[in-house]
């Protein structure tokens, strides 16, 4: 092969790759759609997985910043429940009972068991972030949520049950 010969295949091969991004780019979210939309077929009791799409979440470091401005001690450790409980989406739903959601925003602040805080108010990231550190005792007691409990049901096991992962 000549040298031109290995320029044409590498102009190929980079289009190549260029349209499988781009086709990437079109396919990944519309299949994320569609099984978010399968699980709320299948789960109609906790629908709202639309909002756990790419380009919904804040990042990580967007996470850690908002925990250290609400004043929690282990910011990382805030980050990692409202990620296990969000994903990172500032307008989580979830818990979906009679059409209303239950768990708010992005530490899913549960309505049922604190009812001084409305779904507006939790939809606002950083007041969602103040209602976690309330609830949580200043981050001392995660408690609480369920993603913290081996055993999320019973509420027993060693902390750190599916939060662990993301720490």
């Amino acid at each position: 092969m000549s040298d031109r010969d290995d320029i044409v295949w590498l102009v190929v091969a980079a289009l190549g790759i260029k349209l499988l991004h781009d086709y990437n780019a079109a396919i990944v979210p519309a299949l994320q759609q569609k099984g978010a939309d399968v699980y709320d077929t299948l789960h109609p009791q906790e629908r709202g997985h639309a909002n756990d799409l790419p380009g919904k979440q804040l990042t990580r470091a967007q996470l850690e910043q908002l925990a250290k401005n609400a004043g929690f001690p282990d910011p990382h450790f805030a980050t990692a429940i409202t990620i296990t409980e969000s994903g990172g989406v500032p307008n989580a739903l979830g818990d979906i009972r009679d059409d209303k959601p239950i768990s708010i925003g992005l530490w899913q602040i549960n309505t049922r068991a604190h009812p001084k805080y409305g779904r507006d108010h939790l939809l606002i990231p950083y007041n969602n972030a103040l209602a976690a550190y309330e609830i949580s005792k200043g981050g001392a007691n995660w408690g609480p949520w369920s993603t913290y409990w081996r055993d999320p049901v019973k509420r027993t096991g060693p902390g750190q049950g599916r939060v662990a992962k993301f720490l």
